[in-house]
């Protein structure tokens, strides 16, 4: 396992509009995705391709020189990518949103450290399956981790422990790439290129100015989008991840039947009616999902924007967003698929990367289905009269 370690220079691309950029390099990309594959985690000139576009850094405070980006234009930039490749898209919307919450709620001295110089990218898995003890000005902390999506490029690498005499405080802790073991362990049927590598934190020294609560932490700086939280920032990149390999199923399936795909004995598909209902019946829930994140992620957006706090509801409204895109982004993958015939079979094809990369997607436990289970008290009480 090999992986970039060099902090990549800043090289803005001239356009204002992240959203707009995310699409310039989308072609370029695309064009890695085989690439980024093979090597497990992004290639050199990918890193060096999102980083220019600043995209690693949209959700970091503008202060410390990021984006300083909203809710709804993380969403949309991860959809852009991860409709050129998922592997790439899921990477950098799991850094984007670990940076971004990094510089917003860390201490002065830890962000000084981290973004002072240069911007450095962040990842790492923050359940709670580390261990942290007191110690004189921070904490001695140790674990073993999994899913470290996005690791692979990362300046630094964090890990979560419980906290607190009664274990009450859901720790983050974050420290230098060269005091992380990276153990690989990431073989899997989609999302190959992810890096999501299974990795160690031997037991260190952690300041106290690089832990931060990982739930109700208060924001030390930043635009109001720091107000939303890692949960909320994180749900976005999941439901941009769905979106985005959906809408690449539909692009490929479009492509294979544009080239006159057909069955012997009857019309292309392209033109049978059977296919056309149900086209644009699974095309307009997709949409409807879609429109759902969006409506959801903006709500609570200006309720931060405003000075309130996100309620309940509105939390539990983003989790259910988030798995119902996920859901219908996989039906969406799946009849792109089973319409596409024996060209969707074929391998290497591009439809068939979105169908592994997509049933990949749904394992996560940010889209679950206990997410609306959970979600479901909250949202029945909003219909009481």
């Amino acid at each position: 396992m090999t992986a970039t370690t060099e902090r990549p220079s800043s090289a803005p691309m001239g356009i204002a509009d992240p959203v707009e950029r995310a699409r310039a390099i989308a072609p370029q990309v695309r064009a890695a995705a085989e690439a980024v594959d093979t090597h497990g985690t992004m290639t050199d000139d990918v890193v060096k391709l999102i980083s220019d576009a600043e995209l690693f850094w949209l959700l970091l405070p503008g202060e410390l020189g990021g984006g300083n980006g909203e809710i709804t234009q993380a969403l949309e930039v991860v959809e852009e990518i991860c409709a050129a490749d998922g592997s790439v898209g899921w990477s950098m919307m799991a850094n984007m949103s670990v940076t971004g919450f990094a510089g917003g709620h860390c201490t002065d001295v830890a962000v000084e450290t981290l973004f002072g110089t240069e911007k450095s990218i962040i990842a790492g898995m923050f359940g709670p399956m580390g261990k942290v003890a007191e110690a004189d000005g921070g904490y001695t902390a140790r674990g073993r981790f999994q899913f470290g999506s996005g690791t692979g490029h990362a300046h630094w690498v964090g890990g979560g422990a419980n906290a607190g005499e009664h274990g009450e405080i859901e720790l983050i802790f974050l420290v230098p790439r060269e005091n992380v073991n990276f153990l690989g362990n990431w073989e899997v049927f989609g999302l190959q290129g992810t890096g999501s590598y299974d990795y160690e934190i031997p037991e260190q020294f952690v300041p106290a100015e690089f832990t931060v609560k990982r739930v109700g932490a208060v924001p030390l700086r930043g635009q109001a989008t720091q107000r939303l939280g890692l949960q909320i920032m994180g749900s976005a990149g999941h439901a941009g991840v769905a979106m985005g390999i959906a809408k690449r199923a539909f692009e490929e399936l479009h492509r294979i039947l544009s080239a006159g795909k057909s069955r012997p004995g009857v019309p292309p598909i392209i033109e049978q009616q059977l296919f056309r209902h149900e086209f644009a019946e699974m095309e307009a829930k997709l949409r409807a999902a879609r429109a759902l994140c969006f409506e959801v992620f903006d709500d609570a957006q200006q309720t931060v924007n405003r000075g309130d706090a996100v309620s309940d509801l509105q939390y539990q409204r983003v989790r259910q967003a988030s798995t119902y895109v996920t859901r219908v982004g996989a039906e969406a993958v799946e009849f792109a698929y089973t319409w596409s015939g024996s060209k969707g079979l074929r391998t290497p094809n591009a439809l068939a990367k979105c169908v592994q990369d997509m049933h990949a997607a749904t394992q996560h436990v940010y889209v679950d289905p206990t997410t609306m289970v959970n979600a479901a008290p909250s949202v029945l009480t909003s219909y009481a009269g």
